[in-house]
């Protein structure tokens, strides 16, 4: 297996949902802050740079979204 065809298949197996906008719509990239809460707890900070809309997401994992960071 080539290191492409690994990329390949990783990036298929992980789709990334950018949020949009609430009040126009627009894609967002990044957050402007995170905020661990607790070790499976995220707030998310975003801000829009088109609109200057201002709102905070929760995400909280699943056990099993943590599995893939264990290195053994």
């Amino acid at each position: 297996m080539t290191l492409q065809t690994t990329c390949e298949l990783s990036s298929r197996q992980r789709h990334v949902r950018l949020p949009a906008c609430p009040q126009c719509g627009d894609m967002l990239l990044a957050p402007l802050l995170s905020e661990h809460v607790s070790p499976r707890l995220v707030h998310n900070h975003w801000a829009c740079e088109s609109c200057g809309h201002t709102f905070r997401k929760a995400h909280e994992f699943g056990t099993g979204d943590l599995a893939d960071f264990v290195i053994a």
